[in-house]
């Protein structure tokens, strides 16, 4: 049954790729809570079979679940005024950010808090920080809620590689791995699409395949852990 899931929310995360890259808003929005909700059932499945277990899997369904409901307001972008463009965003990340959060409590459930995910968070935000100056980012009231998102997202890198690393790389830890730092990518080309208006299709498909790619590894990861 996992891989049958596994294969719907594939199927579905290329079905709305391909409807976003028409530039079909309405369809899209569709598409989107589809594919959306399929790595929510993936992810529900491990965590309905493996109730029992007083572990990550609640706290990751959470934060897969925000995901959801960042997912379908940042696709409201297309359908309202531009003006109102950094507010959806500012939202969008709260969802998001509200989801790494989860994603953090999951891994410290399962695992422990280390102190080196803090340090990843705080060089690689610095770093965003710094880029976002250089490359002249447009990010009006974003900046900060960006800036936070940027920590919270590579601690929660932090928190998978340090797993990982003292768990070792068995099945569930690398592709829970794996999916975090495809997330982390995805945040990183999403950055001059929302602040430098550079709407090409090669990087909204880049944008869209690591971030499903991502969130389905997540919810994957969590059969093998």
């Amino acid at each position: 049954m996992i891989y049958v899931l596994l294969g719907v929310a594939s199927i579905f995360a290329v079905l709305y790729i391909f409807v976003e890259l028409t530039r079909k808003p309405l369809e899209a929005f569709a598409y989107k809570a589809l594919a959306s909700l399929s790595f929510i059932a993936l992810a529900a499945f491990v965590v309905i079979d493996k109730v029992m277990i007083p572990s990550l899997y609640g706290w990751f369904l959470l934060g897969l679940v925000l995901g959801l409901i960042g997912d379908l307001i940042l696709a409201l972008r297309p359908l309202n005024k531009p003006e109102d463009d950094k507010t959806i965003i500012n939202y969008g990340i709260t969802f998001f950010g509200a989801g790494h959060i989860m994603y953090i409590i999951g891994t410290i459930v399962e695992s422990a808090f280390y102190w080196q995910s803090l340090l990843i968070g705080s060089i690689m935000a610095g770093l965003i920080v710094l880029g976002s100056i250089v490359l002249k980012f447009q990010m009006g009231k974003s900046r900060i809620p960006s800036y936070l998102y940027a920590f919270l997202i590579f601690v929660m890198i932090g928190q998978t590689i340090m797993m990982g690393n003292i768990h070792g790389l068995q099945t569930g830890y690398l592709l829970l791995i794996i999916g975090a730092i495809l997330f982390g990518i995805s945040d990183l080309i999403l950055a001059p699409i929302y602040f430098q208006g550079m709407n090409k299709k090669i990087l909204i498909a880049l944008n869209l395949v690591t971030y499903y790619g991502a969130q389905i590894l997540i919810a994957l990861s969590l059969f093998y852990l």
